[in-house]
């Protein structure tokens, strides 16, 4: 049963001047509660200011499209729409008594053309979007550039949002939806808002406390950070410097291999070597590295566009004979138990701040990413995608790793603020020597 308003009110509201009808909506917005900030949206806040809004929080990608005409006008709508849809792409940030988020009705993104001559040109004028400044009270928080390519068969996508309100799994749901037949029905978007409520709701609950307590364990004690070229201010302006890497398939499969004889996940064995490299880069085999969990374990939030990702700490203590079995049944073992309490917040472990920057946690990263390994076409062009050096850095050091059907590409980023560029590729090529090593082909 509904219940209408009693006609004097009707009256007077209907009586109001258009200026007073305004104020009277914009007092109403003011009293509905407003949208949760997730405890993860407000550390990229703070980490925006505390590095004057330089591009480290910034999804910068750039997708190539080839092997057929591609009309960039659908293209457009296809972007405009998912904007639409997804509430987080709706969504601004004012600093009122706290971080508050702002979900708007309509906050269009921007979306404008170009042409671009080839990789060079692309990646420049992506990297030149990301350092334009966000305003982050204002937005909009998603830039897109459809550019035509050197030949009619050829087109770019450059796509470049905040972190605030996009994350790698984010980036996967915006290709799907250019990907989607016209004739098939877009699907349904989750909101954003609904996760951080429930996020919440979770943290509240006895599975959030003995999550918090898990973690409060596993940071006790937590190794120094890693050794640097030179000393660590309170800050750094975060400018990076980048090592890209590559290994065969054969090194690939042999990680695999070697992961599964030990009843493990390819990401084990990945991680297994790396913390051989980063022990031995520390001097020391307590090892602790953020990872990247994607936060939808849950049906509800697999269709939701917005900043789920979490970055929990991973400890890697002793690797037993110093094998590489050894190491990745410790990787498996350490993962499998964060892996219970992985909807806690990485940013509320609570733990004295360890490294100085925009983390308190973490000076190095590990990434293990395989969300676009599989084919994709948009409009019957191939798609190339590829995450694009900004020349800036979250963390002091992040080492990823990309399998694909050709083999493993992958990076290092570093800190130039903190490391000289050699160092960054001795490491990298340190451990690139390790994953040969451990998959059985030393020689290749």
């Amino acid at each position: 049963m509904t219940q209408s308003l009693p006609t004097d009110l009707k009256a007077r509201l209907a009586s109001l001047t258009p200026e007073a009808r305004a104020r009277l909506r914009a007092r109403a917005a003011q009293l509905r509660p407003r949208p949760r900030t997730t405890p993860g949206q407000l550390r990229l806040w703070h980490a925006h200011h505390a590095v004057a809004g330089r591009p480290t929080d910034v999804v910068c990608q750039a997708v190539h499209l080839t092997g057929a005409r591609v009309d960039l006008d659908v293209l457009a709508e296809r972007i405009r729409g998912f904007a639409q849809a997804h509430e987080a792409l709706r969504t601004t940030f004012e600093d009122r008594d706290g971080v508050q988020s702002v979900v708007h009705s309509r906050l269009p993104p921007r979306v404008t053309r170009a042409r671009c001559s080839g990789a060079d040109e692309a990646h420049a004028l992506a990297r030149e979007l990301a350092h334009e400044p966000f305003d982050l009270a204002a937005g909009p928080l998603l830039r897109a550039v459809l550019a035509e390519g050197a030949s009619a068969d050829e087109a770019w996508l450059l796509i470049v949002v905040h972190n605030l309100v996009f994350d790698a799994w984010s980036f996967e749901l915006l290709l799907d939806e250019l990907a989607r037949d016209a004739a098939a029905a877009a699907p349904a978007a989750g909101r954003f808002s609904g996760f951080a409520e429930e996020q919440a709701r979770w943290l509240d609950s006895a599975a959030g406390r003995a999550a918090a307590a898990y973690w409060a364990a596993e940071v006790a004690g937590a190794p120094p950070p890693l050794p640097t070229d030179r000393p660590r201010a309170a800050a750094t302006s975060r400018a990076g410097g980048h090592v890209a890497f590559a290994l065969p398939d054969s090194v690939a499969r042999g990680i695999a291999e070697s992961a599964r004889r030990e009843a493990a996940t390819a990401y084990a064995g990945w991680l297994a070597v790396t913390w051989a490299a980063f022990a031995e880069f520390g001097a020391r085999e307590d090892v602790m590295l953020g990872t990247f969990t994607a936060g939808r374990d849950r049906p509800s939030v697999e269709r939701t566009a917005g900043y789920l990702i979490n970055v929990l700490p991973v400890r890697l203590r002793d690797p037993g004979d110093g094998s590489h079995a050894a190491r990745i049944r410790v990787a498996r073992d350490v993962t499998r138990a964060g892996l219970r309490h992985a909807a806690y917040p990485g940013e509320l472990i609570a733990v004295p701040r360890r490294v100085p920057g925009t983390h308190p946690l973490f000076d190095a990263v590990f990434i293990f990413d395989n969300l676009g390994a599989n084919a994709r076409t948009i409009q019957g062009a191939r798609v190339t995608t590829t995450d694009v050096d900004k020349g800036t850095v979250r963390y002091d050091l992040t080492l990823a790793v990309y399998p694909g059907a050709d083999g493993v590409s992958g990076w290092l980023d570093y800190d130039t603020e903190l490391y000289e560029e050699a160092t960054a590729r001795r490491l990298a090529e340190r451990f690139t020597a390790l994953a040969k090593q451990a998959s059985g082909n030393a020689g290749g």
